[in-house]
């Protein structure tokens, strides 16, 4: 699969690269001593992804194995995109549907774009199990839209950045499939986090034995350091 680009402005742009994913977990194994660069190697050349079970586990091999090549994923910046639907349809998603339609504009959202959703297309609680509650006066549909939590994940109770992230990586889970382009976590990898940070507030790969299980912090900075690519999330308006 030909990896997409990302952009604010048109999806022809090239990809920019997040700085952010060459960051370094030290000790994150827990006691382990282990110094690890979680980056993606993508097209543009360099490094490894590693799933949570070889960073926990010490163990350095990529997941991806012989001639085929990791991605990172694609940050919340892209997947909000309307003219980037598609590539919720081919990870096999449903974007929402806007009445009015929503327009990008120069300051803050004010609630605009979660009311104006009039479908809710994919939503998270069909995906990970449970719906987060939206914060007082705030107007949106339940169970809430996957793509409402990606694009205000605090307007809405818990732990909504971390919410933000995962449902970023289940999309890129069933996104990038390929050889050209493989995850290092499947959809069911990223449900169990989120399953096992809500009801245990720590995380630890399946047949994994952990000194110390990952914190929701440590969760959300993995998938953040593994982002292809970077965009802002944008500021939408109702069209006039």
């Amino acid at each position: 699969m030909t990896q997409p680009s990302d952009s604010t402005a048109t999806p022809d742009m090239a990809v920019t690269m997040n700085a952010s994913r060459r960051r370094l977990f030290r000790s994150v194994a827990g006691g382990t001593g282990v110094l690890l660069s979680v980056q993606a190697k993508t097209a543009l050349g360099g490094g490894t992804c590693l799933s949570p079970s070889r960073i926990l586990s010490g163990n350095t091999s990529p997941r991806t194995g012989n001639g085929t090549t990791c991605s990172g994923g694609l940050s919340p910046g892209y997947w909000v995109q309307p003219q980037h639907f598609g590539a919720w349809t081919a990870a096999g998603a449903t974007p929402p549907t806007f009445s009015p339609a929503i327009q990008e504009c120069a300051t803050g959202q004010n609630g605009l774009v979660l009311s104006a959703i009039a479908n809710s297309g994919t939503t998270f609680q069909s995906v990970f199990g449970n719906d987060l509650v939206p914060n007082s006066g705030v107007t949106v549909l339940r169970p809430v839209s996957l793509w409402a939590i990606i694009s205000e994940p605090n307007s809405f109770q818990g732990p909504g950045q971390l919410a933000r992230h995962l449902a970023c990586a289940w999309l890129n889970a069933k996104y990038f499939q390929g050889a050209s382009a493989l995850y290092p976590l499947t959809p069911a990898q990223v449900k169990d986090m989120w399953v096992q940070i809500t009801t245990t507030q720590a995380y630890c790969p399946a047949n994994t034995t952990c000194k110390t299980p990952w914190t929701a912090a440590q969760v959300q900075s993995y998938i953040e350091g593994m982002y292809d690519t970077n965009a802002p999330v944008p500021n939408y308006c109702k069209a006039p």
